[in-house]
């Protein structure tokens, strides 16, 4: 059985078209066509390379649609020392410019290191920006439940975004029942791992870390690694596929069903493919429902990631951080 979703569940991410992720360039095209689709929602961030400039002219292409556009402000790691409200602002000031509008929809706040005690300045500053009519809603990525907690007792949060999927359980640390307490929505990204949920893998021999055609498989790769290794991803694909093939869908939309039909995410961010959109676009306009015991069949497989959410990419002493770029808005 299959029922039809709200746009607002699904939310296309763009971090895939921003220059240099990949060596396709389809310019504002697979934006136009998910609008075309009906999806309305979509997310980028201030360091994803072009990609402001790509949802502020689709927006004006599609000027009859009503968008919501959601972005990041990612203070550089070089700066989290020297936050004052001049840079906060230009950099806000700046994504308005690329965004072509003067109210942003959502501005999710990232910080790179809770060492520097700096979070909370910060975010006074941008909460100063939406009084002045510059950001409607402020919410936080990458947050974990302390940092979370911290945060609420002096702002008010819309929203989290934070990395979640039948692989990633550190949802289930504590955020994801805080949000709950709290009425803030919450935005899973990475919850098809990059494409590695897909049937494009299934039975596959384990890639090179090194050989993977873009920087988000690399990153999906190495959460494999640490969540259960290739063996174990294998069978629990396998699993999937024989769901989808009772459903009459692919695995993608098994693995994003649960996530939504579990109560565990209010809408999922599906990354918008410069490769095959137009395909990608229209799969997305069903999902199935799950049964009750289908639905737990997946969602209590064991993840070994450590700490809470996010925890474990920010350590330096892992791949996982050591493949990230920390200051590309000074870039």
């Amino acid at each position: 059985m299959h029922k039809k979703i709200r746009t607002s569940n699904i939310i296309r991410g763009c971090w895939q078209l921003a220059a240099g992720h990949s060596e396709q360039n389809t310019g504002i095209q697979p934006i136009l066509d998910a609008i075309n689709c009906g999806f309305t929602t979509f997310d980028c961030a201030d360091i994803y390379l072009g990609v402001e400039e790509l949802l502020g002219k689709a927006s004006k292409v599609a000027s009859e649609k009503k968008l919501s556009i959601h972005t990041k402000f990612v203070p550089d790691r070089n700066r989290l020392h020297h936050i004052d409200r001049k840079y906060v602002e230009t950099i806000i000031d700046r994504s308005l410019r690329r965004l072509q509008t003067e109210c942003i929809d959502l501005v999710q706040f990232h910080w790179w290191d809770w060492g520097v005690k700096n979070y909370l300045l910060a975010m006074e500053f941008l909460s100063e920006l939406k009084v002045k009519g510059k950001v409607a809603k402020i919410g936080l990525t990458n947050i974990n439940t302390r940092y979370l907690k911290e945060f609420l007792e002096y702002f008010d949060i819309a929203s989290v975004q934070v990395q979640a999927s039948l692989f990633d359980r550190r949802i289930e640390q504590g955020i994801g029942e805080l949000c709950c307490k709290k009425n803030i929505q919450i935005f899973t990204y990475g919850s098809l791992l990059g494409g590695f949920v897909s049937e494009k893998w299934l039975g596959k021999k384990e890639p090179d870390l090194h050989q993977l055609e873009n920087r988000s498989l690399m990153k999906y790769k190495l959460l494999i690694d640490s969540a259960c290794g290739w063996e174990e991803f294998q069978r629990r694909l396998s699993i999937l596929e024989k769901l989808a093939t009772k459903h009459c869908c692919k695995i993608a939309h098994i693995a994003a069903a649960a996530l939504l039909q579990s109560g565990k995410a209010d809408a999922v961010i599906i990354g918008l493919s410069p490769q095959n959109f137009a395909v990608q676009n229209r799969d997305l306009a069903e999902f199935p429902l799950l049964k009750a015991q289908d639905l737990l069949s997946i969602s209590n497989w064991s993840c070994h990631l450590s700490g809470d959410v996010y925890d474990e990419e920010r350590d330096l002493s892992k791949a996982h951080a050591n493949m990230m770029k920390y200051n590309l808005n000074a870039e």
